[in-house]
């Protein structure tokens, strides 16, 4: 079918591509390869990263070990109040209660700031994994076919 994947020299075999690939709805078997590989590429990079940068110990769960780097690499700024007031602006119909009517800025102020560092934060891991992507020597694969535009969606 497809290929061995090679991440920095270490192999991800095709066997267990194909055993991601349930996880990983699409609509051809070539599509469901690819996000299935990628995924695995990308868990495979943060892995490496972890245990270059110290974060984790031999026997860590592998995605305590992600967390953990990702703890020490990512940080996301609350969103002020400028930046709350103008998704609010900007996105009010979206705040609207059972009858229609406009829900007040304070009532979804939270849900807001909770958005925007969501989103922040999918953006902050989008760029390192790039960045990591970058300086990773990768054969088997091509990056960038699935991940990315669903990471930087929103």
């Amino acid at each position: 079918m497809q290929q061995d994947v090679y991440v920095n020299h270490k192999l991800i075999p095709e066997d267990m591509i194909g055993q991601e690939m349930q996880y990983h709805p699409a609509q051809s078997k070539q599509e469901a390869w690819q996000k299935a590989a990628e995924a695995l590429v990308l868990r495979e990079l943060l892995l490496q990263e972890a245990y270059k940068e110290q974060v984790a110990e031999v026997d860590n769960d592998e995605a305590e070990i992600i967390d953990a780097l990702l703890a020490k690499k990512i940080t996301i700024d609350e969103p002020d109040n400028a930046q709350a007031q103008d998704f609010y602006q900007s996105q009010i119909h979206r705040f609207v209660d059972t009858q229609g009517q406009i829900l007040a800025y304070a009532q979804v102020e939270s849900l807001i700031k909770t958005e925007l560092s969501a989103r922040a934060g999918r953006q902050a891991v989008a760029a390192y994994l790039k960045n990591l992507l970058a300086n990773t020597h990768l054969q088997g694969i091509v990056m960038g076919q699935t991940w990315l535009a669903v990471r930087m969606m929103n």
